[in-house]
């Protein structure tokens, strides 16, 4: 079976995101200029991709799942899974009541933050995948 395509989603802060060696090449999307909101930015760049997605979240963009996943159900191409690194956990319900909609897994770097620790938590008591292994390893299931 193939594996699905993945998209590395930009930082809230603008900080690099880690390079993954996958093949095929992950969609890279790009940070929004400034004064560009996070969410509106990084939606606009995930209509070209027609496949269905793995959207990979690190640290605070982890509670803009929800929204892009709103985003991608709306094109009809919802995302496939969520993977969230070192995240901050999303909010669940409110006014995306339905998130997730598929597979959430939470990774845990070797010295994560208190609050990805707070959310690896969250996702055990949830039934999520939790990793402590490399996001490599965890999106290509080795």
């Amino acid at each position: 079976m193939a594996m699905p395509a993945v998209a590395l989603l930009p930082t809230v802060d603008g900080s690099p995101i880690p390079h993954v060696p996958l093949t095929p090449q992950p969609f890279i999307v790009s940070g929004p200029a400034p004064g560009i909101r996070w969410p509106a930015h990084v939606s606009a760049q995930l209509t070209s991709p027609g496949e269905p997605l793995v959207l990979v979240f690190f640290g605070e963009a982890a509670i803009h799942a929800p929204a892009l996943g709103f985003s991608r159900r709306s094109l009809r191409r919802p995302a496939v899974g969520y993977v969230l690194v070192d995240p901050v956990m999303p909010a669940i319900g409110g006014e995306y009541g339905d998130w997730p909609d598929a597979p959430v897994t939470v990774v845990l770097s070797n010295n994560p933050p208190d609050h990805a620790r707070d959310a690896a938590m969250q996702a055990r008591l949830r039934g999520w995948q939790v990793s402590t292994g490399s996001l490599e390893s965890v999106l290509t299931g080795t």
